[in-house]
């Protein structure tokens, strides 16, 4: 960020403070001399408690660079705030030497990132698949299966319930599969789908292929008119539906004007339909107009 002289983006950031999310890092030229941050500087200065509020409702922390500045300056002005609490984060480091003309250093913030395995493969089943009903009998005929008469003690009910655990992850291993989520993975995608577009890849046949685009736009249709009325007759939220859709443009809005004056307050707009109420007064109506309505 930049602040210039007369604090401009400090007293933005001071009045937009509870409207801003998580935040890592702040760094800039914040235009603020303070004795806690330039050597050269014995005094303190008006704005440091405004930056030390901000610096604390974001839980960010003043850090110093790994060596003290290396070069002559008159005064200090670039900070750089951390969030103490992110392991992520090292010390920043300054390179003068690339400074050459201008009146700023070059920061350097190390950002230590750890390795992390993202799986993108998961077991699944399909929904409203033949597997899916299949899954749902097993666990309907174990839970009828299970002896809950004997249920005396806590042992009793611990073994039942491993057994209805067991029996849910035995189901869930005979039935779910393995699939792959990349970026072009469909809600609506079945295996019907899969089966029309292997059979292209292996004729690379015309007719083929518009088979496949058939079968994609059926399957469409028939999952999207699915969802329609599971929003329109269940959540009853018709808002969901907006993500299908393009935003619509606002209508164009025209300014009232009245006597070639804009009404723009509530008084001018009031003013207008007096007296456009008086200048109909005792003229002749037209009740034809209303036929159209009835």
């Amino acid at each position: 960020m930049y602040s210039n002289a007369n604090q401009t983006a400090l007293h933005v950031l001071c009045n937009n403070i509870a409207n801003i999310g998580k935040t890592a890092l702040i760094t800039g030229d914040f235009n603020i001399r303070d004795s806690d941050w330039d050597p050269n500087y014995h005094y303190h200065s008006t704005h440091i408690e405004d930056l030390t509020a901000i610096a604390d409702s974001l839980s960010l922390k003043l850090f110093p660079p790994i060596k003290p500045r290396p070069y002559n300056s008159n005064s200090v002005l670039d900070l750089v705030f951390l969030a103490s609490n992110n392991p992520g984060f090292g010390k920043h480091s300054l390179f003068p030497e690339i400074w050459r003309f201008s009146d700023h250093v070059f920061l350097l913030i190390t950002v230590r990132i750890n390795d992390k395995n993202i799986n993108t493969v998961i077991q699944s089943i399909k929904k409203d698949s033949d597997e899916e009903k299949d899954f749902v009998n097993d666990i309907i005929n174990s839970i009828k299966g299970l002896n809950t008469t004997i249920i005396m003690n806590k042992d009793l009910l611990l073994n039942i319930t491993s057994h209805l655990s067991q029996a849910y992850e035995n189901a869930w291993s005979r039935y779910s599969k393995p699939r792959r989520i990349t970026k072009h993975s469909k809600k609506w995608w079945n295996q019907q789908c899969s089966d029309r577009l292997s059979t292209y890849h292996q004729s690379r046949n015309l007719e083929d292929w518009k088979s496949f685009k058939s079968s994609i736009k059926e399957t469409k249709w028939k999952f999207f008119d699915k969802k329609i009325h599971e929003i329109a007759t269940s959540n009853k939220r018709p808002w969901n539906l907006m993500n299908w859709v393009k935003k619509k443009t606002l209508p164009s809005i025209k300014t009232i004007s009245y006597e070639r004056q804009s009404c723009n307050t509530l008084l001018s707009l009031w003013n207008a339909l007096h007296h456009s109420y008086n200048s109909a007064a005792n003229q002749s109506i037209n009740t034809n107009n209303l036929n159209d309505i009835t």
